[in-house]
């Protein structure tokens, strides 16, 4: 696992490799740039204001018949007035297996996704509640003018803003 706590670090052209919890993306506001992340459950979590330009995410792993779900984020916002969240913008979401886009780890976990490339291993919800539908009503899941086979939104779960 790879830390990163202190405020408005930059990332460029940084590669991280992990199984879970591969970036802990902590506190405060960080950029990366053309960055790759690669994980197997919950890539990136943390309750950090970060901007992400990855070149991409992957989920390598896949032991036989039985592929590994996997999580792209873990967002740690816990009340409504915290100013943090993670935008993914312009990235390409790829490798084996299937993940969601986000789990919603707090009860007001922020996550957006914009201009980027999924392919077909975003499950169809895109999203997971954690099994607390309460906090349906308080985050944030958002996609905007994403493509590829794993942006199709017809089957994302109700609360994530299109």
């Amino acid at each position: 696992m790879k830390l990163i706590a202190g405020n408005q670090a930059a990332f460029w052209r940084c590669r991280f490799f992990g199984a879970q919890d591969t970036f802990h993306d902590d506190s405060v506001r960080h950029y990366f740039k053309d960055c790759y992340i690669q994980g197997l459950i919950d890539f990136i979590f943390g309750n950090a204001r970060s901007l992400y330009e990855l070149s991409s995410i992957a989920n390598p792993v896949a032991l036989g018949a039985k592929v590994i779900n996997g999580v792209a984020t873990v967002h740690g916002r816990a009340s409504k007035d915290e100013n943090s969240g993670f935008a993914f913008v312009n990235c390409i979401v790829g490798g084996t297996g299937r993940i969601w886009l986000g789990r919603v780890w707090r009860p007001f976990s922020t996550v957006v996704f914009a201009y980027t490339q999924m392919t077909d291993i975003i499950a169809p919800k895109g999203w997971n509640n954690f099994n607390d539908p309460t906090r349906d009503q308080t985050v944030f899941s958002g996609e905007y003018m994403c493509g590829g086979a794993g942006a199709n939104m017809t089957l994302r779960v109700p609360y994530a803003q299109r």
